[in-house]
């Protein structure tokens, strides 16, 4: 059931938009929309990308200017944030929020006051706005698909037993990763054992310590999904030294891994026919920039409501980077667009 703002309040959030709201791939003028685009942490390549390429875009398709609000991995300066919308004027915001209760309350004033607001990744309970998420969901599902299919090709008579690491208790990584992981194994092999999504949010060392503990206490662990490429790093460490992490020419021996957040890093190991890390899902930010620029837009235009319950849901693409189904040189290609890398 939508929450509407009522047809005067809607006029209102229009009209206090400047006219470059509405134009498309006009040149910069005096009053163009000031534009907020928060990331959870500018230092991190994939967010500096995303608001390069939000900048450029936004510039040239719609002559909006685009100012970065970084987080600094801090949920509370994330909230801080939202404070700042309206003292520095901005006319649209693009949120990346961790705490959704405490940015609830400046959300709301926020829309309250004629600006118009979407979420990247979570949504904000209370509020109703517009979220643009990744499609991890089916990329996910596919890894676990392929992970299934490989291992029973090469090790049919070794029961497929898999786990995932990440973050248990977080609703959109266990909808976009966790779940939709485990029912692509499942769509292989319905006998498959899951051991569970383990608790990795620690980060990497922490991540090398529980699956340095996994393969003493289940060795039959064979599929593995590391939640993202940071847990990555610990994965393949601890497995290494347990005498494992290996493959013998692309063939499965010890287990296969799949990772997120695609990096030349992994590419490296993805690539190797010798290793067991063998799928990561890509998230390009180029086109999540650009869904999140556009989204703003379709809001202010009366495409897509500020204010709905449930709140409006638009997907940005993700990719599938796998040894098995996916030519090197076409995964070098992807990196180069999407992060300005220079792979040979």
């Amino acid at each position: 059931m939508k929450r509407a703002l009522g047809a005067i309040g809607i006029a209102l959030i229009l009209l206090a938009l400047p006219a470059t709201v509405f134009a498309r791939g006009q040149s910069p003028k005096e009053e163009s929309v000031k534009i907020a685009f928060f990331v959870s942490d500018l230092s991190n390549v994939f967010h500096q990308a995303q608001y390069t390429e939000a900048k450029e875009y936004a510039m040239e398709r719609y002559g909006a200017e685009v100012f970065a609000f970084d987080g600094q991995s801090d949920s509370n300066v994330m909230t801080q944030n939202i404070d700042q919308l309206l003292p520095q004027g901005m006319d649209m915001a693009t949120l990346h929020i961790w705490d959704q209760e405490a940015a609830r309350p400046g959300v709301n004033d926020a829309v309250e006051n004629g600006v118009v607001m979407a979420t990247f990744f979570s949504p904000i309970g209370g509020t109703g706005i517009p979220v643009v998420r990744s499609d991890e969901a089916s990329i996910s599902y596919d890894m676990g698909a392929e992970m299934a299919e490989q291992w029973k090709a090469a090790n049919p008579d070794k029961p497929i037993v898999m786990v995932q690491l990440g973050w248990p208790n977080h609703t959109e990584v266990g909808s976009g990763r966790t779940d939709p992981f485990v029912e692509g194994v499942l769509s292989v092999d319905p006998s498959a054992t899951n051991l569970g999504c383990l608790d990795a949010s620690r980060g990497p060392d922490a991540t090398k310590q529980i699956v340095a503990d996994l393969v003493v206490q289940r060795p039959d662990v064979n599929l593995i999904y590391s939640e993202a490429s940071n847990l990555t790093v610990g994965t393949m460490a601890a497995l290494r030294q347990a005498g494992r992490g290996v493959m013998e020419n692309g063939v499965p021996v010890t287990e296969i891994v799949a990772s997120v957040d695609f990096d030349e890093v992994e590419m490296k190991e993805i690539y190797d026919p010798n290793s067991s890390l063998k799928l990561s899902m890509g998230l390009p930010p180029k086109e999540t920039a650009r869904a999140r620029i556009d989204n703003l837009f379709a809001i202010a235009n009366g495409e897509i409501d500020q204010v709905a319950d449930p709140e409006s849901l638009t997907f940005a693409a993700a990719y599938k980077i796998s040894y098995w189904s996916m030519e090197r040189d076409d995964a070098a290609e992807w990196l180069n667009d999407q992060f300005g890398t220079n792979i040979q």
